[in-house]
């Protein structure tokens, strides 16, 4: 080593006592100095080439436009060295998509899921409309009609009228200026009407089936009309429910009361002479109120599950379980609010409304104009629409088999 060099030359010129200043580690300190000043210098060139290399891109990516261009990979830019910059939304997880699972009403056009796009026969727009499995039922300001699959020419099934399509799909419900009439839509005799009698009051509007059963609905409340037996209907509103869900069976339908606080609650909900009865409450949680029920909220297929747009989310209720545990907590004698049991919930925030489309899969129309699927496993997906789809379009509702 250079140290030990010097020091054995100035050993071989002195024999005595070393000096008190030692000339070799003098030299070595002096070598020392150097070498680190070197050194300084080279790392302080070296942090400042780098630094004029850097600020140079950085100055070279706030120019515009031109950075946007593909860069050259020989030379120094900001690209080059850290990527181009991403938009936010690009660099966010992507949610899996679906194709649409449902038909749309797009202005007075019917657009189905196999790509038809049907002029629909009205008067003034289309207010309502609704899959069945052999066509869709819609209506403008003057008339009820049923546009059968093959697209021909659409039946009449009443005039101006409220109306509700039976869980199954088969039968429609309207109320034409008081006179309440179910009308079959689906089989060879569509169009004929299996019962009429005259309602009060007149404004009351059909509202869901369940059996042979009408739930209609007034500023009374909510009462049934029977198509077993419609010469024999009287009044019997019932002014605790907020809302109505029908189902495939005969017994029971699905209520909404007020429970404490500001929570709403779930109830059976069962026909007798006197009108609707509340029967077992299922829970109680922040649900839709009767003002949102017709387009925030939807019973599955099989009427197993409940579709509500809550605050926190669009929440599947199983309805099911939620009998059990309340039917186990009446043995406890549990005083307490049970809270309803969810299938899923998935963030889904502005939920303009609800539709099934199968048993599993529910989806959202929210108000930025998108669709959401929410699956009965708590997976969400973004719902592809077609890509000239025009503003103001609607999910159509399916019944039925034809789901």
């Amino acid at each position: 080593m250079l140290e030990d060099e010097l020091r054995e030359m100035f050993a071989a010129r002195a024999q005595t006592l070393p000096a008190a200043a030692d000339p070799a580690g003098r030299a070595i300190r002096t070598a020392r100095r150097t070498t680190r000043r070197r050194r300084t210098a080279t790392g302080t060139m070296t942090v400042f080439a780098f630094a004029t290399v850097l600020g140079g891109a950085v100055a070279a990516q706030g120019l515009g436009a031109a950075t946007t261009a593909a860069t050259d990979p020989n030379r120094v830019t900001f690209q080059n060295l850290y990527g181009a910059d991403q938009p936010v939304a690009a660099r966010q997880t992507q949610l899996p998509t679906m194709e649409l699972p449902v038909d749309l009403l797009v202005g007075q056009q019917l657009w189905t899921t196999d790509g038809q796009r049907v002029d629909l026969v009205h008067e003034g727009d289309v207010a309502m409309i609704a899959k069945v499995p052999d066509g869709w039922v819609y209506s403008d300001a003057n008339t009820v009609r049923l546009l059968p699959n093959s697209a021909s020419e659409p039946l009449r099934l009443s005039g101006q009228a409220e109306w509700a399509v039976s869980h199954d799909g088969s039968r429609v419900a309207t109320n034409d200026q008081g006179t309440m009439a179910v009308t079959k839509v689906s089989g060879g005799d569509r169009g004929t009407t299996v019962a009429s009698s005259p309602v009060k009051p007149e404004t009351a509007a059909p509202v869901t089936f369940f059996g042979e059963r009408v739930v209609v609905s007034s500023e009374k409340g909510f009462d049934y009309w029977s198509a077993a037996a419609p010469s024999q209907y009287t009044e019997t509103w019932n002014a605790d429910l907020l809302a109505m869900f029908g189902s495939l069976g005969a017994d029971v339908a699905i209520g909404i009361v007020r429970g404490e606080g500001d929570l709403l609650c779930l109830v059976d909900v069962t026909a007798v002479s006197k009108g609707l009865k509340i029967g077992a409450r299922l829970g109680c949680g922040d649900l839709v109120g009767r003002a949102l029920v017709k387009l925030h909220a939807a019973l599955s297929p099989s009427g197993r599950l409940l579709a509500v747009a809550t605050p926190s989310g669009l929440q599947m209720i199983d309805l099911d379980k939620s009998r059990i545990n309340a039917a186990a907590g009446k043995e406890k004698k549990q005083t307490q609010v049970e809270a309803l049991v969810l299938q899923a919930d998935c963030p889904i925030a502005a939920v303009e409304a609800v539709v099934w489309a199968d048993e599993r899969t529910v989806l959202a129309q929210t108000d930025a104009d998108g669709i959401f699927a929410c699956r009965n496993d708590g997976t969400k997906l973004q719902v592809t629409l077609p890509p000239d789809v025009q503003p103001g379009w609607t999910m159509i509702p399916s019944y039925g088999a034809g789901k």
